[in-house]
Formats: structure tokens, sequence, C-alpha cells
């Protein structure tokens, strides 16, 4: 019993510890609460009350390992121009400029302001990061303008999305695409990184080859179905 304890607090702190969360506000707040956080702040530093994207509080980095797994179903970006908008230590920058991404924006800014900015959002050819929020309107916020953007996008998130009746309502299902890693690893800085489970890259308007791939980590097996 202990062990499936265990485990079932693991499984159940994978959705978290990306810092992507889908929960209600309710559900948040008591979760935020009892881990000793700010209720009006998620792990990802968005405050629900101002309705904006903080950069001061995330708590995760996604390890280069993660982004290695993934990184050459997107070769074709690396003579262009990336935006990692969801700032925690910058090393998650670091890491995708290490396999070859060299055009890379990964600051503390405020993500809806540049999301606005029309200069800015001309000059990007990709947008792929791991996005922390909590709360069911700023998840659709966050989502809505991501594809109100019309640029391709990656982004790390809950399996439970593809189940979503938001994705179905905010995006062309034509131009979804998915990529299943076994697990992803996440770290606080200078912790031991720990591996997850039930996450995906949800994938819009990337134009890969096939719409549903499964990957192994560390170099493993890749598997394209669909």
């Amino acid at each position: 019993r202990l062990a499936m304890g265990r485990k079932r607090k693991q499984d159940s702190s994978a959705i978290e510890a990306a810092g992507s969360h889908f929960i209600g506000k309710k559900s948040s707040k008591k979760r935020l609460k009892k881990a000793g956080r700010d209720d009006g702040r998620s792990q990802g530093g968005m405050d629900e009350k101002k309705s904006r994207m903080s950069v001061i509080n995330d708590e995760w980095q996604t390890t280069k390992r993660s982004w290695d797994d993934i990184a050459h179903f997107f070769s074709g970006y690396k003579t262009k121009t990336i935006w990692m908008p969801f700032y925690y230590d910058g090393l998650c920058a670091k890491h995708v400029r290490s396999l070859g991404f060299k055009k890379v924006i990964h600051k503390k800014q405020d993500f809806f302001q540049k999301a606005a900015d029309t200069t800015f959002m001309k000059s990007i050819d990709l947008i792929w990061d791991n996005p922390p929020y909590t709360g069911a309107q700023l998840k659709e916020r966050v989502l809505r303008t991501l594809v109100k953007s019309g640029i391709p996008f990656v982004m790390l998130l809950p399996s439970s999305i593809l189940h979503s009746k938001l994705l179905q309502d905010i995006a062309e299902l034509s131009k979804v695409q998915v990529i299943i890693p076994r697990r992803v690893y996440v770290c606080k800085t200078g912790k031991t990184p720990v591996p997850f489970k039930y996450l995906v890259w949800l994938c819009y308007r990337t134009r890969l080859p096939k719409d549903l791939v499964f990957v192994e980590d560390d170099g493993g097996e890749t598997r394209e179905v669909v």
C-alpha cells in the first residue's frame, strides 16, 4: 500500500511539476494554500487577480535531455527565431541553444504584452516552451492567444488537454499534432532532475510528417503512428 501511495503521489504531481495546471479555481487555491504559496499566484507565476503572466515565481525547469528528445523534429527552425516566453532560471534557452537553435528569445517579460506587440510577433517563427499557469480562465486565455497569433507553437502540457472541449473550440483540429514522450525530466535550479509522465508536447501549425508520435527518452526509438 505504501508503494502504491507513493506512485500515485508522484503520478498526480506530473501535471503540476511541468508547470502546467488544468484544475479549477477552488481546487487550485486549496493546493496552493496547502503548499504554502500565495493563492493568487500559480507555480508558474500567473497572477489570476490581474489576469496576466508574471515571471518571478516559476518553480520548474525542463531539463536538456527532454528538449534533446524532440529537437530533431524542429531542426528546420535552427536558423529561425524561436520565442520561449515562460521564464524560470534562463537555463531552458541555454539548453535549446546548445542543441543548435541559435536565435532564441527568452527573457523576463509579460507574455500577453509581448503577444500583443505585432512588430515583435512578426519576427517570431516558432513559440516553444513549457507554460506555467493555474485556473481555467487563464489557461483559456494563454491558449487562445497562442492560437490567435497564427505562429506555430509547441507547448508541454498535461495529456488531459487532448480530451478538453477548449482545444476543440479554439483550434483547427487539422492543424493539431502531438508528440508523446515516455517521460519528461524537470528539476528545480541546482537540484536532481525528476522524471514525470502524462505530459505531451502539443504542436500546432508545425507541419510535422506525422500527427501522432511516441518518443522514448534518452535517444530511444521514435514511433510515428498517424
